[in-house]
């Protein structure tokens, strides 16, 4: 195993060492001689290896060992340590997962995400060790199956190296008395929504209780910040599948959250539905470079027009290092009741630079639930801050109950206020719901097993004007009454109606803003078996009817809106699946009585698998906005707006030890208005080839191609390409060859009338390394990777540090069994051309291997 870190904590060292020293090994499988007994062979692998350097360095010497942390002028030295277990250590105790503690992964001689090897340990125990405790293997937490190493992100495209950190989890659980964690972990305060959830650190958390009283502890090192992409609303999704460039970057492994939302087209703060997307399986992210690329496209809007946005919460890496400590107690004073108090404090590192969202530095919470037969059930909680450099407070309140009042009658109520200042420990910084107030009440009758009516009310109310969240110039109020009525009558047919209204009013100032729109909706569905040539046939439609009134003498003119939307989803048959969606929206001005507004909308999915080595993709969208006047006809000219986005995709096998995937996604928006007009494309295509010639050896291409062109006034275009080349041979231990180019470039050009300026930047990473058997047990291994780097004009644009070379040469005895030493060479070049970055570091090392 391979892997990085910098300082490893005594204790966790004696763990890894008591590991190691056990069970004797030479890196194959154990065999327990007492085959009676119920238990996995233990598979172990480990090594320790302490590598001394004596360096001269030549120039920037301050800088040389900035850009080289593990590094330092005349002497370092480095320690790593890496073990990989998997089975029985004795009877009833069994290990599963990897401990790593290592300082750079440059040493191994190729280039790879050093985050690659921070991988997790679970710690098992089948019986209990002492009154109930026992070790589960739960810490080994993998719902995406991340940590699986033939899911490890081997993408060549990594850049500048950042120090790896030790990740072990251990799980100590006990059914009767709770649960004891301790290493990497994202902690949640049970049914706490505003104090502590699911945040980065590095520690300890414990859950104890007894029958009536629990406590919740909490205490380690904050690792990175939680950060929402686009503070509320997320990124508003086009039609394509990305990618998606976030804020902040590098993004700490696995921490990230991507999610799907649909909002209310009338307030994007409301939002109606939720998809959590799974890693790999529906994108993939560059923890490096901070984007997310989704397998599949998203569309802009749902059938019924509401907004979707591709919301991601993730941690990033950053300067501060500040500590979290606190805890909290619950009692249980009755059954089903719960009444509990928490504290958080926070150590803050004053002499960082973070960025982001500020966390408090006192969190105080009070929290309490019942249950009621089995019919009732409520909540409250609260949650005040003191944030830092603020002399006041910022608070969060919730509570709600449900019940069950008749058979078949359930009512709910539910109200929450975040002041718009107040932070906590959790993605609640980033709620959509900050700076308001917001209060539902709800009821739900089932009239039988098929059909059902309910009635809803909501008010929602902002509290502070212009915030940082929510921002609305005013106090905005909004009333929202609905009531429905739902019958499946057969699978062939289902109808739903739905009748609203809402009013919007301001009470900072009246004469700002006093609206109501009523709407009237209708939704019909089924399917149908069997249905000719389409095969199995699914349909919805819609229909909507917006009475929009304004009360004021500004603003927009008193309107009605009709909406039509069908969509047809077909499979003719296995290997074809066929959505499409149309939609026809018009508003009529009543005060002028003409249609002044009208948007045709068309969404189209086609799959194909046309055989078991084929897989393709096209989705389409086509929205127009027109004027029609007085007189509408079904197809309007003459458009003012439209947008248009397409995606075709595939993945190939065209013979046994070849893969290629392909993607091309285009997003086109024009927006022709009488002063000026706004046209913007942005483009992107990806290929991917793989070629396994052997088992021994691979080919691997890819590359990357991103244009952004925008015509406003002055035309300006952005360009980006990515090409990437990779050779793997491995036959053996010693016997191994990696080479690699990189060749990244970017173009800016602003062509107008008074400025014609072209920006390029043209990048390499350039890969060499192997190793080779001179003998029995004598080998030589060396390895020499570059950037090379060039900027023209505008160094913002290069992506990259600074230009630099490493060359490396070893010579060593490599014994079978237990160790390997080694002598070297290694040199480590800057940018002589950049006074901050010309330094020249070389000298020789010593590396010493123990190995199991």
């Amino acid at each position: 195993m391979k892997s990085l870190g910098k300082c490893l904590p005594t204790g966790l060292l004696a763990v890894l060492l008591l590991l190691i020293a056990v069970v004797p090994s030479q890196g194959r499988i154990i065999s327990q001689p007492d085959t009676s007994q119920i238990v996995q062979d233990l598979f172990l692998l480990g090594f320790g290896e302490v590598t001394m350097h004596a360096l001269h360095v030549s120039g920037n010497k301050d800088q040389f060992e900035a850009s080289n942390p593990s590094l330092k002028v005349d002497y370092a030295n480095n320690l790593r340590l890496s073990m990989f277990a998997n089975g029985n250590i004795w009877r009833n105790f069994k290990v599963n997962g990897a401990a790593i503690f290592d300082s750079r992964i440059a040493d191994e001689y190729y280039t790879v995400d050093p985050s690659e090897f921070r991988l997790k340990m679970s710690v098992e125990s089948t019986e209990p060790l002492w009154d109930g405790w026992r070790f589960t293997g739960d810490g080994l937490y993998d719902p995406s199956r991340q940590w699986e190493f033939e899911n490890l992100d081997k993408r060549l495209l990594t850049q500048p190296q950042e120090p790896s950190r030790f990740e072990l989890l251990m799980r100590l659980e006990s059914e009767d008395n709770g649960v004891i964690e301790a290493g990497s972990l994202r902690p949640s305060f049970k049914g706490s929504e505003f104090s502590l959830h699911q945040r980065s650190l590095f520690g300890m958390y414990a859950d104890l209780h007894t029958e009536k009283v629990g406590v919740e502890a909490v205490g380690g090192k904050l690792e990175g910040k939680a950060f929402r992409e686009g503070s509320v609303e997320g990124v508003r999704a086009d039609g394509t599948s990305g990618p998606y460039d976030l804020t902040k970057s590098p993004i700490t492994r696995g921490s990230e959250e991507v999610k799907v939302e649909i909002r209310d087209r009338y307030d994007e703060t409301t939002v109606l539905e939720t998809k959590t997307l799974i890693r790999d399986r529906d994108y993939t992210v560059d923890y490096l470079l901070g984007r997310v690329l989704l397998h599949l496209p998203v569309a802009s809007e749902s059938l019924t027009g509401a907004p979707q946005y591709i919301v991601i919460t993730y941690d990033y890496l950053r300067d501060q290092d500040d500590d979290i400590m606190g805890a909290r107690a619950r009692v249980m004073p009755a059954e089903g009741a719960q009444v509990s108090g928490t504290y958080l404090h926070r150590n803050i590192d004053d002499g960082a630079t973070g960025e982001g969202v500020e966390e408090p530095e006192n969190l105080f919470g009070a929290d309490a639930s019942f249950k009621l037969d089995d019919h009732t059930t409520g909540y409250l909680e609260f949650a005040g801050t003191d944030n830092p450099n603020d002399d006041d407070s910022y608070s969060a309140v919730r509570f709600g109950a449900k019940t069950e009042v008749i058979e078949n009658l359930t009512l709910d109520a539910d109200f929450k206020r975040i002041d718009d200042q107040f932070r906590s420990f959790t993605n609640s910084d980033l709620d959509a719901h900050k700076n308001q107030q917001r209060l539902h009440l709800g009821g739900d009758y089932k009239l039988s097993e098929r059909s059902s009516v309910s009635a809803k009310y909501a008010n929602l109310r902002g509290l502070e004007a212009n915030g940082d969240f929510n921002a609305y110039d005013g106090l905005r109020n909004e009333n929202i009454l609905s009531a429905g009525y739902k019958n499946d009558l057969s699978d062939v047919l289902g109808l739903g109606f739905r009748f609203e209204r809402r009013t919007v009013k301001d009470r900072d100032d009246a004469n700002h803003e006093d609206n109501s729109q009523n709407r009237a909706i209708l939704d019909l569905g089924g399917k149908f078996e069997d249905v000719g040539p389409l095969g199995k046939l699914g349909y919805k439609a819609n229909y909507e009817l917006a009475m929009f009134r304004n009360e004021l003498a500004i603003g927009d003119h008193d309107a009605n809106t009709n909406q039509l939307a069908v969509s047809f989803t077909s499979q003719p048959s296995e290997r074809t699946d066929i959505e499409l969606t149309q939609r026809f929206r018009a508003r009529r001005d009543k005060e002028l009585d003409l249609y002044d507004s009208r948007e045709d909308a068309t969404f189209l999915t086609l799959r194909m698998r046309p055989d078991d080595i084929l897989h393709t993709l096209a989705t389409y969208e086509y929205r127009r906005y027109t004027a029609p006047g007085k007189r509408m006809k079904l197809w309007q000219d003459d458009p003012e707006k439209a947008a248009w986005a397409g995606t075709v995709a595939l993945e190939y096998l065209p013979l046994e030890l070849i893969k290629v995937i392909g993607k091309v996604g285009r997003q086109r928006s024009s927006d022709w208005s009488v002063d000026t007009s706004i046209v913007t494309t942005t483009d992107f295509v990806l290929g991917q080839i793989t070629y396994f010639h052997s088992h021994h050896l691979s080919f691997n291409a890819e590359s990357e191609f991103r244009r952004t062109t925008e015509d406003i006034i002055e035309p300006r275009e952005d360009k980006s390409w990515d090409l990437g080349l990779k050779v793997n041979w491995n036959r053996d231990r010693l016997n191994e060859l990696t080479a690699g180019v990189i060749r990244r470039m970017q173009v800016i050009d602003n062509d107008t009338a008074a400025i014609a300026e072209e920006t390029k930047s043209t990048s390499y990473i350039l890969l060499l390394s192997g190793s080779m058997s001179l003998s029995q047990n004598i080998f030589a291994r060396g390895s020499i990777k570059s950037q090379l780097l060039n900027a023209e004009s505008d160094p913002s644009v290069d992506p990259l540090d600074d230009q630099k070379t490493f060359t490396k040469l070893e010579v060593g005895y490599d014994s079978n069994s237990w160790f390997r030493v080694s002598l070297g060479y290694e040199r480590i070049e800057g940018d002589s051309d950049t006074p901050d970055y010309d330094y020249t570091g070389q000298g020789a090392f010593v590396r010493f291997t123990g190995k199991m």
